[in-house]
C-alpha cells in the first residue's frame, strides 16, 4: 500500500494486529472483527488502498468474454435498428455509415479504457480513471461521478426488451405487446429482482449460472450471424422491389422520411448504445485474472465478434422489411424478422425465446457490473448509509448494491409506459450522459500521459483514436440541440440531453453542499478515516471536525 507519490504508507506493522494485519503494498485478509485503522494520513483521493476485494480473482479469458459479449450484445441489436433506421431518413447508406461509425468509436473506446484499465487495474473502471486525472477541485470529480453512477445503477432499457420478447414468444400478439399494456415491464422487473437474489445469493454460483447463459448466448449469436448471411446469400422476397436492401444503386440511396442533425445525432447514440459493454468490464478488473493480458484478448475478439453479427443482423432487416414494416416493428423488429424468415413456430417462439434469453444473460452482467460499480461508490463514503451498502454481508456478495439495483430499475419500470418511445428515450438518455463520460475519459487520456510520462501502459490506445473519441463525442453531446427531438421523447418528461444534464447537475449540487457549503457555513472540515470492515473490504468514512 503506497501514497500516490510512491512512497510507502505508514501503517502498523505484521505485528501489531492481532487477527489480521495490512502489509505494505497488499491486503490480507483474516477473520479479523471490524478494525479501525484511526486517522491512517490524510490522502489523496485516489489512495491505492484497495487494489483487491474480498471476492478474489476468479474471472478467466473465458468468463471474461462471456462478459464482454453478454454484456454487448443484449436488446439493442434486436429492438434499436428499427428506430435508427428512422432517424436515418430511411436511407441504407446513411444507416449503414452511422453503425460503422459507431463500431470505429467503440474499438476506439475499447483501446482508451484498456489502456487506462492496464494503468491503474483494480475495480471502478470510469471512476478510477476521472479520479486519477481531475483532482481540482477537491473531491468534486470523485463525488460527482459517484453520485451519479449510483442514481443511475439501472437496467431498465434491456428489461423492457426482455418482457416484450418473452411476452410475445409466449403467443400474445404484437398489437398487445407494443400497447401500453406494462406486463412487459413488470415481467422485467421480476427478472431483475430474482438475478439481484442469486448474485447477492452466491457470487459463485452466480458466476456459473451467468457463463451458463452466456455460454447459450454465444451459440444464438453464432445462428444469428448464420441467419444474416443466409438472407444475405439465399433469401428471396417475393417482390425485391418492396425490400430496403435489393441489389440495384438506388435502393442504397432512396429516402422515405426527413433527415435532420438532430435525428443522425440520435441514431449515432442509439448505434453506440448497441456496443455498449466495451468499458463495463473495468467495473470488475479486480476479480479478474492477469488482468492486463486476460483484457487484451478478451476485449477485441468479443468486439469484433458482436460487430460481425450486427453487421450481418442489420443486412437482413433490411433485405426482408419494407420502410412501413420496419418502422411499425420497433422494439420487436427481431422477433418479427425471424417470424417472416422461419415461420410462426421456429421463428416466432424458438427464435424470439433465444433473443428474450439474450436480453437475459445481458441483465446477468448488468446487474453483476452494476452491483460491483456501486459497491466501489459506496467505499468512498461520500453518500449516507455507505458503510451498509458496501457490505457483503450476509453471504459474501454485495447484496445491498444488488438490491438498489433491482430497487431503482423497478421504479423506473413501473414509472415509465411499455411503449417504443420510452426505450428510445432510455437509451438515448443513458447513451447521452455515457457520452460525456467518455469524453472526460479520452481528454483525461492525454492529461494523463503528459502528467506521468514514465508510466509505459502494457496496452497503448492510438492517439488518432483517442482524438476521434473525443471529436464524435462533442458532436454527439452537441447534436440533439439542433433540431426537434421526436425521434426519443416520453410525454411529460423533458428531451433526454436535458434530462441527463439535470442529473448531472444536482449531482454536482450533491459535492457542493455537502463538502462545500455545509461546512463553511456549519464550521468544520471532513476528515478521512479508513476502515476495514469484518471480510476484509477496505471502505471511507468522513468524519466532521470542528474548529
Amino acid at each position: 500500500m503506497s501514497l500516490p507519490n510512491g512512497d510507502p504508507l505508514p501503517l502498523k506493522k505484521d505485528g501489531d494486529l492481532e487477527q489480521g494485519s495490512l502489509a505494505q503494498g497488499s491486503i490480507r485478509y483474516g477473520s479479523m472483527s471490524s478494525i479501525r485503522t484511526a486517522e491512517l494520513v490524510e490522502l489523496n483521493h485516489d489512495l491505492d488502498t484497495h487494489h483487491e476485494v474480498p471476492q478474489g480473482r476468479h474471472l478467466g479469458v473465458f468468463s471474461t468474454v462471456i462478459l464482454f459479449v453478454s454484456r454487448i450484445i443484449g436488446s439493442g441489436i434486436f429492438a434499436a435498428p428499427s428506430s435508427i433506421f428512422v432517424g436515418c431518413g430511411g436511407n441504407p447508406l446513411l444507416f449503414f455509415a452511422v453503425w460503422c461509425v459507431a463500431a470505429l468509436l467503440a474499438f476506439s473506446g475499447l483501446y482508451l479504457f484498456l489502456e487506462f484499465g492496464s494503468l491503474i487495474p483494480r475495480s471502478g473502471g470510469r471512476k478510477n480513471f476521472l479520479e486519477a486525472v481531475y483532482t481540482r477541485p477537491e473531491r468534486m470529480m470523485s463525488v460527482t461521478f459517484t453520485t451519479f453512477t449510483v442514481l443511475m445503477g439501472m437496467a431498465v432499457s434491456n428489461a423492457i426488451v426482455f418482457g416484450k420478447y418473452a411476452l410475445y414468444a409466449a403467443g400474445f400478439s404484437e398489437e398487445f405487446v407494443n400497447s401500453n399494456s406494462k406486463a412487459c415491464n413488470y415481467l422485467g422487473a421480476l427478472l431483475i429482482v430474482a438475478i439481484a437474489m442469486v448474485h447477492g445469493r452466491s457470487v459463485r454460483g452466480g458466476i456459473l449460472i451467468q457463463n451458463l447463459l452466456g455460454g447459450l448466448k454465444l451459440v444464438f449469436t453464432l445462428l444469428i450471424t448464420f441467419t444474416g448471411f443466409y438472407v444475405i446469400l439465399f433469401y428471396k422476397q417475393a417482390d425485391i422491389e418492396v425490400a430496403l436492401l435489393s441489389p440495384s444503386l438506388a435502393s442504397l440511396t432512396q429516402v422515405h422520411d426527413k433527415i435532420t442533425v438532430s435525428s443522425v445525432t440520435t441514431a449515432f447514440i442509439q448505434a453506440f448504445f448497441c456496443f455498449a459493454g466495451w468499458d463495463t468490464v473495468h467495473s470488475v478488473a479486480s476479480e479478474i485474472k492477469n488482468p492486463g493480458r486476460t483484457l487484451k484478448i478478451a476485449g477485441p475478439f468479443s468486439l469484433g465478434f458482436c460487430l460481425l453479427c450486427y453487421l450481418t443482423l442489420n443486412v437482413a432487416y433490411l433485405r426482408v422489411f419494407n420502410y412501413e414494416d420496419f418502422k411499425a416493428a420497433g422494439p420487436l423488429a427481431g422477433s418479427i424478422l425471424f417470424t417472416r424468415l422461419f415461420g410462426p413456430n421456429l421463428g416466432r417462439k424458438f427464435i424470439t425465446l433465444g433473443i428474450a434469453l439474450s436480453a437475459g444473460s445481458n441483465l446477468f452482467v448488468v446487474v453483476y457490473s452494476v452491483s460491483r460499480m456501486n459497491q466501489e461508490c459506496f467505499r468512498e463514503g461520500f453518500l449516507p448509509y455507505s458503510r451498509f451498502m458496501a457490505s457483503n454481508k450476509p453471504w459474501g456478495a454485495p447484496l445491498p448494491s444488488l438490491v438498489l439495483c433491482a430497487i431503482l430499475t423497478t421504479i423506473w419500470l413501473v414509472l415509465l409506459p411499455s411503449s417504443g418511445s420510452a426505450y428510445s428515450y432510455l437509451i438515448a438518455m443513458e447513451g447521452y450522459a455515457n457520452q460525456f463520460i467518455i469524453l472526460l475519459i479520452a481528454v483525461g487520456l492525454f492529461l494523463y500521459r503528459r502528467n506521468n510520462p514514465d508510466k509505459r501502459p502494457e496496452i497503448r490506445a492510438s492517439s488518432i483514436g483517442v482524438a476521434a473519441v473525443i471529436a464524435l463525442s462533442c458532436y454527439l453531446l452537441v447534436g440533439p440541440f439542433i433540431g426537434d427531438q421526436n425521434e426519443a421523447s416520453v410525454e411529460h418528461l423533458p428531451p433526454y440531453p436535458i434530462m441527463a444534464l439535470v442529473l448531472m447537475l444536482l449531482c454536482l449540487s450533491f459535492w457542493f453542499v455537502k463538502f462545500m457549503l455545509l461546512p463553511r457555513i456549519l464550521g468544520y472540515r471532513l476528515k478521512r478515516q479508513v476502515d476495514i470492515l469484518e471480510d476484509g473490504l477496505v471502505m471511507v468514512n468522513w468524519l466532521k471536525e470542528y474548529f
